[in-house]
């Protein structure tokens, strides 16, 4: 306590000692109550410095690092659309993603703030909200492009917002009675939210989602101590699902899915023309790329270039050295993230760290699979990347959860500590 008081004093101290050379420096220039710009500069760094302090700062530059490149690759992915219409805007793309990103950053920080085990008593709230937007989904929405993602007249997108709902309903139930991990009473409740998240989702029809949100669970679940016998059940379900599909080519717009990526060339004109398109623009990136703006696929070649497919505007237009800096950054973000995981201070801040990493790891492969036609495609973003502002806002809010967990991790002294108690 005498130490905590002493750190504190000093504080006051540093402070006090501050605000007087500021007003010594006024005095001398005269100008009492205008600060200079250096000042106002220097106040708002120090300012920021304590609203961040004690976070994984290796986290939040990663973030907006990501974030920024963007809002720059969506401009130009976006741009030829935007001024090929009756009320030409070349810059609605921009200022579109530049506000998502902005509001994503500050709701970052409000996360940030908020201590990762208040949601322990909201957890149950948090689900029946999810089921509840996704049920409001089916009966509202239109369809759009052959399915139904977002809620008529606000266009948000709920799946985007069950993926973190899930990550923390999982932790938080995990924590209250770990033994739930062990008994099929406790493993059911599990199965059921995700059975019913699964359908939901499914029904849009949004697969990838889906898919996703069951790996972030069964991820969790794992870390948690389940054993690894039970994921046949899923396992068994997915291949009997894949079976059924492909002997009674029903649904069919899976079925098209499923089959087309494995030559998209051979329906160029219909279900492969997309992913077609985009292995073009990879290959006429090259190595280097045409240059920033200079895509041709985007040039209404490939459908919708801002969203799902930008990887493939970045490609050709900042080439394969573009394509691997930006998969190294993305490696270095989930080597961060699943270091705060281990540090730690609790298993619901273990738990809660992994699924994040989890769903984003889990979404850039499945981006990157679908656009080289290593997959079957489906629409799911690249993360901080793709336009659109809920997939934004629901990895500012992950992020956010993971930095509030780096905060309370615990200090290097006591990892010390243990580390030497072990040997």
């Amino acid at each position: 306590m005498h130490k905590r008081d002493a750190e504190i004093e000093n504080k006051k101290t540093r402070a006090e000692k501050a605000a007087t050379r500021r007003a010594i420096r006024r005095e001398r220039r005269g100008t009492d109550n205008k600060p200079s710009a250096v000042d106002e500069a220097r106040d708002f760094g120090r300012g920021l410095s304590r609203v961040v302090s004690g976070y994984d700062f290796g986290v939040v530059v990663l973030v907006i690092v990501l974030s920024l490149f963007g809002v720059a690759m969506v401009f130009s992915a976006g741009y030829y659309q935007t001024i090929n219409t009756a009320h030409p805007d070349p810059t609605y793309y921009l200022f579109r993603q530049m506000l998502w990103v902005g509001t994503g950053l500050f709701v970052m920080l409000i996360v940030a703030n908020i201590d990762y085990h208040a949601y322990m008593k909201l957890s149950y709230l948090i689900v029946l909200a999810s089921i509840g937007l996704l049920v409001l989904v089916i009966l509202t929405s239109s369809t759009v492009g052959g399915a139904q993602r977002g809620i008529r007249g606000i266009g948000v997108t709920p799946s985007e917002f069950s993926k973190v709902a899930m990550i923390v309903f999982t932790s938080c139930y995990l924590i209250k009675d770990p033994s739930n991990i062990r008994t099929p009473k406790g493993l059911l409740v599990l199965v059921a939210i995700m059975g019913i998240h699964f359908y939901l989702i499914v029904k849009q029809p949004n697969l990838s989602t889906a898919i996703v949100i069951v790996a972030i669970m069964i991820a969790i679940m794992l870390v948690a101590g389940l054993n690894f016998l039970f994921l046949a059940i899923p396992a068994g379900g997915a291949i009997a699902g894949y079976m059924y599909i492909m002997a009674a080519k029903t649904p069919a717009h899976w079925y098209q899915r499923i089959t087309s990526f494995r030559d998209p060339f051979a329906d160029f004109q219909g279900s492969g023309y997309q992913v077609s398109q985009g292995l073009i623009a990879l290959g006429n990136g090259g190595l280097r790329g045409l240059g920033f703006g200079r895509s041709i696929a985007k040039n209404l070649y490939l459908p919708e270039p801002q969203n799902d497919f930008i990887l493939a505007v970045i490609g050709e237009e900042l080439g394969y050295i573009g394509f691997a800096i930006l998969m190294l950054v993305y490696i270095i973000l989930l080597f961060r993230i699943f270091m705060v995981a281990l540090k730690a201070r609790d298993r619901l801040g273990f738990f809660l760290a992994t699924g994040v990493g989890v769903m984003l790891g889990l979404q850039v492969v499945i981006n990157v699979a679908v656009v080289t036609s290593s997959m079957p495609a489906t629409g799911i973003t690249l993360p901080f990347i793709s336009y659109g502002g809920t997939s934004i806002w629901s990895f500012m809010i992950a992020m956010g959860i993971v930095l509030n967990v780096s905060k309370r991790r615990v200090p290097k002294t006591k990892i010390k500590k243990k580390a030497e108690a072990a040997a």
